[in-house]
């Protein structure tokens, strides 16, 4: 047939509304804090490489929660 299962996922998906996911929000958190080290960094007096590290740091903690501590499961 002409439809399928996926685009009504897709549907409802976006049906469901702007409510983000605990991993979506994960994946905002890595690049925002890198943007923030780099405007750290142009404005501080500190080197860019503690912003950077601090950065990684966070990310490093974000990847870690939604791999491990809460990882994805079946149904979600």
């Amino acid at each position: 047939m002409a439809t399928s299962d996926g685009a009504r996922r897709t549907r409802e998906h976006s049906a469901a509304g702007s409510r983000l996911s605990r991993y979506d929000l994960l994946l905002v958190v890595i690049p925002a804090a890198f943007l923030l080290a780099l405007v750290g960094s142009l404005v501080s007096a500190l080197p860019a490489s503690v912003f950077v590290a601090g950065a990684s740091v966070i990310g490093g903690l974000a990847v870690a929660d939604g791999l491990f501590v809460n990882p994805p499961g079946r149904g979600r």
